[in-house]
């Protein structure tokens, strides 16, 4: 629970626009992954007599990558921040993001 009042108190107070967009998609990829996980859990049985089953349970691993890529990439930029560097996040192949020191 104390990751997430420190991802809040960073939010509010970085002033980066990708930055926030990180963060953003920090919390939009745990709720889809959770979503999808709790889907595979209770409708188990019925998803699993379909023709293609989705797999929630692989999304859940794929968005909880990502969700721990989003949460890493944002506190290092906030902590490279609080240390007085001037960090920048550049994008890689239009949808990773990178801090450059």
């Amino acid at each position: 629970m104390y990751q997430y009042s420190r991802m809040y108190k960073y939010y509010i107070h970085t002033e980066d626009a990708a930055a926030k967009r990180i963060a953003k998609w920090y919390v939009a990829t745990i709720l889809v992954g959770s979503v999808c996980w709790f889907c595979d859990r209770v409708f188990c049985e019925r998803v699993s007599r379909w023709p293609v089953n989705p797999q929630g349970h692989a999304l859940w691993h794929c968005f909880m990558g990502f969700n721990s890529y989003c949460a890493n990439t944002f506190l290092m930029f906030c902590r490279a921040q609080k240390r007085g560097w001037s960090p920048k996040l550049l994008e890689t192949m239009m949808i990773l993001r990178r801090i450059d020191f």
